[in-house]
């Protein structure tokens, strides 16, 4: 079974130009199974469309992924759409992937990027999600401190980003982290450049959560 991890849709990213749609006819030709939507999660988000409401922010986050979902079940396409977000803390210009956040998670914890990350990593495990440092060596980031991550991005697929990716997968290994890949797909020139490969399948978001935290996949490194 092959995942995408890492994807955004015009619908809620502002960087992204694949709508939701356009995204689940591309990965579903491009032969992947799911795809976790991970559309950017931060007050620049909700500044730069005028959102004040917390509700409606969060119901703006959740767009791309009610779009893609909707799409995929009516035209019967295999493709699994899976719930995710890239956040952005206030604290500093890192971004961290979400796994195993379902859409009850995200209407029940509203302006998350408020949080320090000690204060996400601890909402998340009490919610079996995994938090994951999306891209630590690309130029903008730091990589946080490994006590309140569960896992790092050691393969970021973007072509017009230099992630250091095997600086990361060193780091991501000594620091014993669960480690995936993902394409970070904005652009059509960004498909199926990365992801995971499973031998066994999954229904939800939290299964996939389970699967990363097992350790039985293998990395997609285009």
């Amino acid at each position: 079974m092959k995942t995408e991890l890492h994807a955004h849709t015009s619908e809620t990213s502002p960087c992204a130009n694949i709508s939701a749609r356009k995204l689940v006819e591309m990965y579903n030709a491009a032969g992947y199974d799911a795809v976790v939507i991970t559309d950017h999660y931060s007050k620049w988000v909700m500044g730069h469309n005028n959102i004040t409401d917390p509700l409606e922010f969060t119901e703006f986050f959740l767009n791309g992924y009610q779009c893609a979902l909707e799409y995929s079940q009516k035209n019967n396409f295999h493709l699994k759409i899976l719930p995710g977000a890239e956040i952005n803390l206030l604290e500093s210009p890192n971004d961290y992937l979400l796994y195993g956040a379902d859409t009850e998670f995200f209407l029940q914890n509203p302006l998350m990027f408020n949080l320090s990350l000690k204060e996400l990593y601890k909402l998340c495990h009490k919610n079996g999600i995994l938090l994951v440092q999306a891209h630590p060596n690309r130029a903008y980031c730091t990589p946080a401190d490994p006590h309140f991550l569960d896992g790092a991005e050691v393969y970021n697929g973007n072509m017009r980003h230099n992630s250091n990716n095997k600086k990361t997968f060193k780091w991501a290994g000594q620091n014993g982290l669960v480690m995936t890949s993902g394409s970070d797909f904005h652009e059509e020139e960004d498909l199926a450049k990365g992801g995971i490969i499973t031998d066994t399948g999954f229904n939800s978001v939290k299964e996939l959560a389970e699967i990363l935290k097992s350790g039985n996949y293998s990395l997609i490194m285009e």
